[in-house]
């Protein structure tokens, strides 16, 4: 064997990172007739079963998924396996067990990623969450400094500072304004005083402009980035936005910090909403249909 090395707050778009597999899948290609992937797989000496099994002790590692390439009759499977936090494709020939596997990146380890995130802001560093699914894999990485959360996106390979960013308490627009609370506990911070109309009530339609993120920044959705205002009456969205917007008066802006019992609930709303998560909106209230 060798080596070879709008908004819609009721349902969102799936935005996910592609996997190695799903990046370097060939999405052009035509699939082929279902009787020509039966009749090989049937023909194959090794099955699916037996080859994820052989990619796994090939490299030591545990696969992540697995699908077969059927071509002029012959199969190819091919294994996703995760090899402590990367992941390395295998194939696996259906005809005579062969077992290849692409190179394992050379990344930088934890601490060296530290050390080159202390050097460019020299602060305290306070966690490393590894993005290996990311177009290029990267490290994000959060110091401390003059109290401030400076953000770090390390590639993986090589070390190179991908993007810079400082980030305050709560994604979106920074501010550092305390928030306050209401009674259900909805949080909202006002980043620009309004001085319109308010909504007349929940059964009034507004237009507004939004960015929703989780707490780590993960941005999930935003009519900005769309260039489209969306427009919806107040009683037909998640809690926290028919309290939280409610109050607003058109030209206004306003950070909401929603609790998971104000929005998605304890299940979420996979795969974009993870369970029981807290969510932040930035909204601007453009305008009022009564």
């Amino acid at each position: 064997m060798r080596r070879i090395h709008r908004l819609t707050l009721l349902a969102f778009p799936a935005a996910a990172l592609m996997t190695l597999a799903a990046m370097q899948r060939d999405w052009s290609a035509l699939p082929p007739e279902p009787a020509e992937v039966e009749q090989a797989l049937t023909a194959a000496r090794v099955d699916l079963a037996a080859a994820t099994e052989a990619a796994g002790r090939f490299t030591g590692g545990m696969p992540l998924s697995v699908r077969s390439i059927v071509a002029d009759g012959r199969v190819v499977y091919e294994v996703v396996v995760a090899v402590g936090v990367r992941q390395q494709r295998v194939q696996v020939d259906g005809a005579t067990g062969e077992v290849s596997a692409d190179p394992m990146p050379a990344w930088l380890s934890l601490a060296e990623i530290a050390r080159r995130a202390a050097n460019e802001v020299p602060g305290s560093v306070g966690s490393i969450v590894l993005a290996p699914d990311a177009p290029t894999p990267m490290a994000i990485v959060t110091v401390y400094l003059e109290h401030r959360a400076h953000v770090l996106d390390i590639a993986l390979e090589g070390g190179k500072t991908l993007a810079s960013r400082v980030q305050g308490r709560f994604p979106g627009i920074e501010t550092s304004e305390a928030p306050s609370e209401t009674g259900s506990g909805l949080l909202w911070i006002d980043l620009e005083e309004g001085h319109g109309a308010m909504p007349d009530s929940p059964r009034s339609v507004v237009t507004v402009h939004y960015t929703g993120y989780l707490l780590d920044g993960t941005k999930f959705d935003s009519s900005v980035d769309r260039g489209q205002p969306a427009s919806f009456p107040l009683n037909g969205v998640i809690r926290g936005w028919t309290e939280g917007v409610g109050s607003m008066r058109i030209g206004g802006k306003r950070k909401l910090i929603i609790p998971h019992e104000l929005a998605y609930g304890p299940r979420g709303r996979p795969p974009t909403i993870p369970p029981a998560a807290t969510l932040v909106f930035d909204v601007e209230l453009l305008a009022i249909q009564d």
